[in-house]
């Protein structure tokens, strides 16, 4: 089977003369072909190219959170094309699901002689994919600060995380949501809604402990109205994923599809770090759509 390593070109040099080096150690003589991106949303016509191809083949994704997010989005369909994760980027939150294998693990392809297979769900909104987290409210404020943090001060991970959500802080507000679950109608005034496929997002934050990447089911948590300060003091919290200790403060619900009314106002939505405006979203889980291959150790 033909391997194909889709890189983020906006990795740094010596990270690519990494992963070069590790191909040539672990896959000599293998039939390995390397696409890097060229501009946002690269990574999803690149993937696209081989879904359309049907040959069997083995695709490294190789970078960050969003790289990941671009990727999926054109294999929907693609039975005949296994996946693997190498987290190279800035944000590599999608992989911390995985419980017994750390980042290191991923990221050397000796591991992959040996793999083990894995079919997972996606969620889906208005015909885009996300593989790991959608969220709404305060948290996608947070993610427009972070994306600035990143590309004005080279801040990453949870420091980005931290600098964000200081300064979304001040115009932090709670706002009424009315959303239905598969067939139960739900309201709430809301700081913070996650949905959750994968556990962790925005830098290593845990809103719904118990989601599974394979289960066909959409977890979902939504954080009551707090101060300046209680957001503060639920950081601590929510990145341990002990909120629910908390239940005046954290609602769980969990469903297939997950409607939201906006009386058709556009609202930001965050897909996998990626931000979209978006009327009346709509999210339904769609199963076992994509065909990781796990490294072994």
């Amino acid at each position: 089977m033909r391997k194909v390593f889709i890189l983020n070109n906006n990795t740094k040099d010596k990270v690519k003369y990494a992963l070069m080096k590790n191909i040539k150690e672990n896959l000599a003589g293998e039939d390995i072909i390397i696409e890097k991106t060229k501009a946002s949303g690269h990574a999803t016509y690149i993937a696209k190219k081989y879904a359309l191809q049907e040959e069997p083949t083995h695709i490294f994704i190789c970078g960050g959170d969003g790289t990941v997010h671009e990727v999926v989005n054109g294999l929907v369909g693609a039975n005949h094309i296994k996946v693997s994760i190498l987290p190279i980027g800035t944000g590599n939150d999608f992989i911390k699901s995985f419980d017994g294998l750390t980042k290191e693990d991923f990221l050397n392809l000796g591991n992959y002689k040996e793999t083990e297979a894995m079919d997972i769900d996606l969620m889906k909104v208005n015909g885009e994919y996300a593989i790991n987290t959608i969220s709404i409210g305060f948290d996608v404020k947070v993610a427009e600060e972070v994306n600035h943090m990143s590309n004005q001060f080279k801040l990453t991970g949870i420091g980005a995380y931290y600098m964000g959500m200081l300064k979304t802080l001040i115009q932090l507000k709670c706002e009424k949501y009315d959303f239905q679950i598969d067939e139960e109608a739900q309201e709430g005034y809301y700081t913070i809604i996650a949905l959750c496929n994968g556990r962790y997002y925005g830098g290593g934050y845990n809103p719904c402990p118990q989601a599974q990447l394979n289960d066909g089911i959409i977890d979902m948590c939504c954080i009551s109205d707090v101060t300046r300060r209680g957001v503060l003091k639920l950081a601590k919290v929510y990145e341990k994923g002990e909120h629910g200790n908390y239940p005046n403060l954290a609602t769980f619900f969990q469903g297939k599809t997950i409607h939201f009314n906006t009386k058709n106002k556009a609202v930001s939505v965050c897909l996998d770090g990626e931000i979209r405006q978006i009327k009346n979203p709509t999210i339904e889980i769609e199963q076992n759509v994509i065909h990781l291959l796990l490294p072994k150790k």
